[in-house]
Formats: structure tokens, C-alpha cells, sequence
């Protein structure tokens, strides 16, 4: 499979934001903007950005021979996403209500929702298959690939958040290898929500 790194040059961003924007609407509504077009340009802001979870440094693109993109991974290093420095790009790009959000609220929802990340994990924090392209194995292939980048960056293990209700999401996971390793039940904004999250651990 071909997988490389972002390239401003060569891979269209703004596709790219749509993507994962869809791969997790609610969250990006509620730290980004109710207006799914305006999230979208804030989300394109912090990707060019970089120095952040969903910076360009930080994303993998698959695309087919015709430079059609068909799926993407935002995925890094537990070490590498640093407080501080996401802190200075949300005061760069955003506007002062949407860096408070940012800064102070999404850790809080995060540390409620989401795995614990270890400095030496490999954290997919989205991974999408393009519309047209799905039901081709597509998915399976990108988190194949997503051992090797781990490997690459000499981390133990590789960990994401489904959840619960995402039963075909966990059910890949499941197949290709995955084993629950928490469970988190929670109320944000009046509703109940839940994710497993999910590990596997990389052969030295």
C-alpha cells in the first residue's frame, strides 16, 4: 500500500480536513464550530499548523495511483504532542473563546473519554477510508501499516479509542488484533456516551 507523509505540495488539505472532520462530528462541533463548514477551516488552520494532534507532521495519506486519496491516519508518538506547544498554536489560530476551549476543556473531556497515552505509544486518533473507496479493505490495510509506522518510531504499542456503539469499528479492530484495555462511560452535554479503549502490542 502506498502511505506517506503529508505534503502541502502535492495532497489537497482541504479534502483532507473534510475527512477526518467526518470521522468525528461531534467532537469537532463542540471544540471547533456548530457550522460544519467552519469547523472544517478551523480544523485546516491547526493541520497546516503542525505542533498539534491533528498537525500535518502527524498525518499518513494513502492515495491510489491517480493521486486519489482513499484513506488517512492522524497518529503520533505519545512524547511527541506536547501541552505547551498545542497551547501556542490554538493562541495562533483560533479565536480567544475556541483557545479556551482547546487549551482547557478538551484535556477535561479527553482525560474523561479517552486512553491514557504512554510516551512510547503510537495513538491513531483518526483513521477514515474515503467514501468511494470503502468496503475494498481499505481500513484493514491502514492499520496494518500503522504497526509499521510504530515500529518506526520505536514504540511498544498501538492504541485508539472506538466507541461502544461503533460495533463494526471494534469488530475490525477485534479481527486484525486489538484487545480491550479500558472501558469508559460518561455524560457530556446531556448525553451518555462510552469508548473501549484498545491495544496491541508490537513484536520486538
Amino acid at each position: 500500500m502506498n502511505i506517506q507523509s503529508f505534503d502541502l505540495n502535492k495532497h489537497d488539505v482541504n479534502k483532507i480536513a473534510l475527512l477526518i472532520y467526518e470521522t468525528d462530528k461531534n467532537l469537532f462541533s463542540t471544540f471547533l464550530d456548530k457550522n460544519p463548514d467552519n469547523a472544517v477551516k478551523k480544523l485546516k488552520k491547526l493541520i497546516l499548523a503542525g505542533n498539534n494532534c491533528y498537525g500535518k507532521e502527524n498525518l499518513y495519506i494513502h492515495e491510489n495511483q491517480n493521486g486519489e486519496i482513499r484513506g488517512i491516519i492522524v497518529a503520533f508518538r505519545g512524547d511527541e504532542i506536547k501541552f505547551i506547544n498545542e497551547a501556542k498554536v490554538f493562541k495562533n489560530t483560533m479565536k480567544f473563546l475556541d483557545f479556551l476551549k482547546l487549551t482547557f476543556v478538551k484535556p477535561v473531556y479527553d482525560k474523561i473519554t479517552a486512553s491514557s497515552i504512554e510516551y512510547d505509544d503510537f495513538y491513531i486518533g483518526n483513521l477514515v477510508v474515503a467514501p468511494e473507496f470503502r468496503g475494498q479493505g481499505i481500513g484493514t490495510e491502514l492499520l496494518k501499516i500503522s504497526f509499521e509506522l510504530a515500529h518506526d518510531k520505536n514504540c511498544k504499542r498501538v492504541l485508539l479509542d472506538v466507541l461502544l456503539e461503533n460495533e463494526r469499528a471494534k469488530n475490525l479492530y477485534d479481527r486484525i488484533g486489538f484487545k480491550v484495555c479500558s472501558e469508559k462511560s460518561f455524560k457530556w452535554i446531556g448525553k451518555d456516551e462510552g469508548t473501549y479503549g484498545m491495544e496491541y502490542f508490537l513484536d520486538k
